[in-house]
């Protein structure tokens, strides 16, 4: 019974995207579908939070445990606000399935979940798939419009490939230990050359579903041209799950036995931090400048991951981070969501300070929140805390780069605070803010800023989980 306890949070998840599918019709009819389906999520990240550490249930391909139970939670949460706070914008984004659209949503959120309980490659893989599969069909949910099946079509064959590495990597893991289970490799067996390979393609897989460069090609198209709230869902969470599987990875499976393993991973996290960046000063749409912040802000989550073999505490600042920047980005998208179905240009913006004064001050405290600023003091303590592990463990060079990647960040994230206050509005009429997402773009905002006065509670919760990582 404890072990189908453990399935609980999938299972409804499963049950309710089954009802949109077969009872779709009428569940629109009724107008409840936003309604059900952050119903369905709430109970599944309340399941998951009830949980009971279950060591056991590895042996059917998921386990239970501090780790595993937040990341569900955070995902579950992130999931019920981007739907809260974009209810209001599948109409205006002509995205007329309503039912499919749910269904798909609630599938790729079952698909996260099964990768962050994941305690066997194959359950991992499994996860990964039904993840991608209804992300590519959300991505493409706005059928009339040529740039979302064009997100569609290029996230779908740059993730064909990503499988691809994983399915290959998963395959030599299997033929040098004869298992899937996560708990597989002995001792001698983690510095044999197949093995090391796997690990290789392994991390080529996560790296993509991360958006770490130079796997992030996709991550500007397909958030410029998905429809919002479908960006908003994916932007949280993917980024959990991913991150969730590589410090799987990296912590409970590999366990750190390659000398260059450290090397390969800094560099992917100073890639991703000077590429994003850079990228990002670039961009005059507000969408694509989120993406490339996106690829620059899982660079500086990489931090605390490749210090982890020398100090396993820094996993509690990337966790911590995560969490926070689940709320920035969810929030981002929230805003831009409220502010048109084809809001992107930073002209859009202009003058949103009088047009719609919540929204403006909301946007510039996320913003600020990205740039590691006040009020958004959880972006700023995520950041203490990453540079801090990186000092105190000799990594050095790490928190110099990532430190002149935050400054350099603030040039552009300064952008779109100053559009909105300091130039002249576009259009003249008010912005009418539906209920659901003022409490969608409310609860993010309040999120950024009590995470950051109130630091050590998130991060004792953070510090409990990092402790229950190896428990299969």
């Amino acid at each position: 019974m404890n072990t189908l306890a453990s399935f609980a949070p999938i299972l409804m998840l499963s049950v309710g995207s089954l009802a949109y599918l077969l009872g779709g019709h009428i569940i629109e009819r009724l107008r409840m579908a936003a309604v059900f389906a952050g119903v369905l999520i709430v109970g599944a990240g309340l399941l998951a939070a009830g949980l009971q550490d279950n060591a056991a249930s590895a042996h059917y391909g998921v386990v239970v445990n501090g780790f595993t139970r937040l990341l569900a939670v955070v995902v579950c949460a992130g999931a019920v606000t981007s739907v809260l706070a974009t209810a209001h914008s599948l109409k205006s984004e002509q995205i007329s399935t309503v039912s499919e659209y749910y269904y798909l949503m609630l599938t790729s959120l079952c698909g996260a979940l099964i990768m962050i309980f994941a305690s066997d490659f194959l359950t991992l893989f499994i996860g990964v798939e039904v993840a991608s599969l209804a992300l590519y069909c959300l991505c493409g949910a706005r059928v009339t419009h040529p740039s979302g099946s064009e997100a569609a079509m290029k996230y779908f064959l740059l993730g064909c490939f990503s499988s691809a590495c994983l399915l290959y990597g998963i395959a030599m893991v299997y033929g040098a230990s004869g298992s899937l289970s996560f708990a597989m490799l002995e001792q001698g067996s983690q510095s044999s050359p197949m093995v090391a390979l796997a690990f290789t393609l392994i991390l080529i897989g996560i790296a993509f579903k991360l958006g770490l460069a130079p796997f992030h090609f996709w991550v500007p198209d397909v958030y410029q041209g998905a429809p919002t709230s479908v960006t908003a869902f994916m932007s949280c969470v993917v980024k959990v799950a991913a991150i969730g599987a590589l410090i799987k990875m990296c912590v409970a499976v590999f366990g750190f036995s390659f000398v260059w393993s450290y090397g390969a991973m800094w560099v992917l996290s100073v890639l991703a931090m000077i590429m994003g960046n850079l990228a990002a000063l670039q961009q005059r749409s507000v969408k694509r400048m989120l993406a490339y912040s996106s690829v620059a802000q899982a660079g500086y989550m990489m931090i605390g991951i490749v210090i982890a073999g020398t100090d396993g505490a820094s996993l509690a600042a990337t966790l911590y981070y995560l969490i926070s920047y689940c709320a920035m980005t969810v929030g981002a998208f929230a805003v831009i969501s409220a502010v048109g179905p084809d809001a992107d240009s930073i002209q859009d913006f202009h003058g949103l300070g009088k047009r719609s004064p919540f929204l403006a001050v909301s946007m510039t405290v996320i913003f600020l929140g990205l740039a590691g600023l006040p009020p958004g003091l959880a972006g700023l303590f995520g950041k203490v805390y990453l540079f801090q592990a990186a000092l105190s463990t000799n990594f050095f060079g790490l928190a110099i780069v990532g430190a002149l990647n935050s400054a350099l960040a603030c040039a552009y994230y300064f952008r779109v605070p100053a559009a909105m206050f300091f130039q002249p509005a576009s259009k003249a009429d008010p912005i009418r803010v539906p209920l659901s997402t003022l409490l969608g773009v409310a609860l993010c905002v309040a999120a950024i800023v009590l995470f950051g006065v109130f630091p050590d509670t998130l991060m004792t919760l953070a510090e409990s989980a990092v402790a229950s990582i190896s428990e299969r």
